[in-house]
């Protein structure tokens, strides 16, 4: 009985240590399973098609207070209609469709995630306009005085 008692004092008092060691791994593997979760591997097929999504339904929100009859050219848009450029190392986009010129800026990497756009800035050229020599006669008169 004695030994019975000592062995289950004894196992009382190691249990905290051996709880306190499951714990860390525990930890250790939430934490492993948490960045397992929020950063999924993608393929280029896939980040290229969050991208062509998250473009898609930006250009459509964008250009949709610009048209006269909205629901009938938003749904002419096209992807393939479209000049994208992103700088490297920025949740910054530039799209190009038609003479519209956007800007768009992400909080998240628009490759990853499907977001909507914070900021958005669209400028509209105007047909037959000649950006080659944008301004620079007036630049060189203002210099010459």
């Amino acid at each position: 009985m004695k030994r019975f008692i000592t062995f289950a004092f004894s196992l009382f008092f190691s249990m905290p240590f051996l709880h306190a060691q499951s714990s860390t791994s525990l930890a250790e593997e939430f934490a492993k399973l948490n960045e397992y979760l929020k950063n999924p591997k993608q393929t280029a097929e896939e980040k290229k098609k969050i991208l062509e999504t998250n473009v898609m339904n930006s250009v459509r929100n964008t250009l949709a207070h610009k048209f006269a009859n909205p629901r009938k050219e938003l749904k002419e848009i096209k992807i393939q209609d479209m000049q994208t450029e992103r700088p490297e190392g920025t949740n910054n986009l530039f799209v190009k469709y038609k003479n519209y010129y956007i800007s768009y800026s992400f909080v998240a990497d628009p490759e990853k995630y499907l977001t909507s756009p914070v900021e958005e800035s669209v400028l509209e050229k105007p047909a037959g306009a000649d950006l080659s020599a944008a301004h620079t006669d007036e630049k060189q008169t203002s210099l010459s005085k």
